[in-house]
């Protein structure tokens, strides 16, 4: 299960851009479906900068199926707006694995030196000349 750290300011930097998130931890398939949101470019490679509300960021995460587990605020003073949230996405376990198709692999192979002796001598393969 793959966890997504979500860093974000809760009042704006600037009038241009006044929000900016960045995400960390997306895998491609969830960066496509996040592509209609302004993308700041990358602030590292594994982080894309959004520059949305963290509200709209974190519920587009939500759509995808991530969920929040945890969340804080950032210790610098300068920063006081800024928040972190650490969001994981459940998947679909695999079905266990099955014994029995070990132990008929098992009598399979048990079985094929039993098989080959059983052949009638009689047997000839054409081979064209």
């Amino acid at each position: 299960m793959p966890y997504v750290l979500i860093r974000g300011n809760l009042a704006s930097y600037s009038h241009k851009y006044p929000f900016r998130v960045l995400v960390s931890g997306l895998k491609a398939a969830d960066i496509e479906q996040l592509n209609r949101f302004p993308c700041g470019g990358y602030s590292d490679e594994s982080t894309i900068v959004y520059l949305q509300h963290p509200c709209i960021i974190l519920t587009a995460l939500e759509v995808l199926g991530y969920r929040v587990v945890a969340s804080s605020s950032t210790a610098v003073k300068q920063d006081y707006n800024e928040y972190m949230w650490t969001m994981r996405k459940e998947f679909v376990e695999p079905e266990p694995f099955s014994d029995t198709s070990i132990t008929v692999e098992r009598d399979n192979l048990a079985n094929f030196g039993r098989e080959v002796n059983n052949i009638p001598p009689n047997n000839k393969i054409d081979v064209p000349e």
